[in-house]
């Protein structure tokens, strides 16, 4: 399969009445259409998890999950993933 570049970008979306807080993982790719679709994952460890998924380290993934915790809007630029690993965690349709 190809490879993809584009940037993940984690949007926090805190908890309102009625509504439980999640986070919203996107990918979106620099060239081309894609059928890219938002993930959405409901504490920071399933956000650490999704990240180190895509092959970021654990490290890193903390450190990203943190900030878009307290941030509420992370851009990760420059990965470099294939449309496989990209569809196993959902990010492809």
């Amino acid at each position: 399969m190809a490879k993809v570049t584009g940037t993940i970008r984690i949007n926090a979306n805190p908890a309102s009445s009625g509504a439980v807080g999640h986070f919203e993982v996107v990918f979106v790719p620099y060239a081309g259409r894609l059928n890219t679709k938002p993930v959405k994952v409901s504490d920071l460890d399933d956000l650490v998890s999704l990240l180190m998924n895509l092959k970021i380290s654990e490290d890193e993934a903390t450190r990203w999950a943190g900030k878009a915790r307290t941030q509420g809007v992370v851009l990760i630029a420059g990965i470099e993933r294939t449309e496989a690993q990209l569809q196993e965690n959902g990010l492809l349709g």
